[in-house]
Parts: structure tokens; C-alpha cells; sequence
């Protein structure tokens, strides 16, 4: 790609990603962007999230610390956070790769790559909309936050067919399955790492 993307540009591959994710994998694919460049964006992402993730933390209403919360006290650290989330998504990025490859994919890691980068660019979108909803409407703030994780499982799922060439859905929805099973083994071990990091630290 020779030059930067429009807003017009930037609006309208958002709208096929959401409705027409085959076709937006096929665009994403195309713009041949080096890998090097993929891997700075993702590390740019992974920061941009930490830093909205921090913020929303820090802008919701005080919770009882009695009850039981979906994130370790440990990514409350900004930094801890930012490398999970790096960690997390190369390892997304490779069990991908390596699990479609093995039931017959022909993605390069540069095809998965730029798709999940992509998709953290929507993920920071969401997140902001999130933290300024969860304000002032917290119900449509959790409808949100249901409804975009059901609607990322159909983008993703066409994009792991398009980066693959199966032209399968439902086989692209297996890959999705098999490469959450390998990821749970990697990102235990992320995990482990993340608290002995913060026990170092604290």
C-alpha cells in the first residue's frame, strides 16, 4: 500500500469487516505490508489497549473487594497488562498459523498477522465505547461487550477461511477451536510468568 488510508477508506473496510469479513481479510491481505511493520503495529496496539484498558479501570465506580473480578490484581499494572496482551496475541497469531497449517491452510504468518492486527485496532474502538458507556449506560455498556464478542467470533472465523483458503467456514470454525486449545497451554505458562513478574516487583 503506497499511502496512508482515508477516514473514507478507514470507515468503509470497518463496515465490511463487520458485515463482509471475507472480503475485508482479502483487502487487509492484499495491502502486503511487511512483517516488520505488522509486528511494530501489534506492539503499538497491545500499548494503545493497556492505556484504555488503565483509563476505564480507573474511570469505573469503585467495586467491592469482596467480589470476585475476571482479571488478576496483577494487570492492574499498565506494563503487566501491555506484555500479557502482547504475549497473548503472538501467541494467537501462531497457533493460528500452526493449526491451520496442519489441517491444510496456505496462510503465511503475515496473512494471520495483519488480521489480527486489525483486529485489535477494532478492539480499541470498542474498548473506548465501552469506557464511556459503562458511565452513563452500564446495561447498554454490557450489551456491547456481549454482542461484539459473539460478532468477533463470526469475523474471525471468516478471516482464519480467508487467510487459509478453505473456503470453509465451519472448518475455519475448528481451526478457531483447536488453536484456543493450544493457546490455553501458552498462555498458562504467560500467565505464570506475568506473576511471578509482579510478585518480583511488588
Amino acid at each position: 500500500m503506497g499511502r496512508g488510508m482515508t477516514q473514507a477508506e478507514f470507515k468503509a473496510l470497518l463496515l465490511e469487516t463487520l458485515f463482509r469479513p471475507r472480503e475485508a481479510a482479502r483487502a487487509l491481505i492484499g495491502f502486503g505490508l511487511p512483517q516488520q511493520i505488522l509486528w511494530m503495529a501489534l506492539v503499538l496496539m497491545s500499548v494503545l489497549n493497556a492505556i484504555v484498558y488503565s483509563v476505564s479501570l480507573r474511570l469505573a465506580p469503585p467495586m467491592d473487594p469482596t467480589a470476585p473480578t475476571l482479571m488478576p490484581p496483577a494487570f492492574h499494572s499498565p506494563l503487566l497488562f501491555t506484555l500479557f496482551l502482547l504475549g497473548a496475541l503472538v501467541i494467537t497469531v501462531y497457533a493460528l498459523f500452526w493449526v491451520g497449517g496442519m489441517l491444510g491452510g496456505k496462510a503465511a504468518v503475515q496473512d494471520v498477522l495483519v488480521l489480527i492486527c486489525w483486529l485489535q485496532v477494532l478492539r480499541l474502538i470498542l474498548q473506548a465505547a465501552v469506557a464511556v458507556l459503562v458511565l452513563a449506560l452500564p446495561t447498554v455498556a454490557a450489551l456491547l461487550i456481549f454482542v461484539s464478542s459473539v460478532w468477533g467470533i463470526y469475523i474471525l472465523t471468516g478471516f482464519v477461511d480467508t487467510a487459509h483458503r478453505y473456503d470453509n467456514m465451519l472448518k475455519s470454525f475448528g481451526i478457531i477451536i483447536l488453536s484456543i486449545a493450544a493457546m490455553a497451554v501458552g498462555l498458562s505458562i504467560l500467565l505464570n510468568l506475568v506473576g511471578v513478574a509482579a510478585m518480583g516487583g511488588a
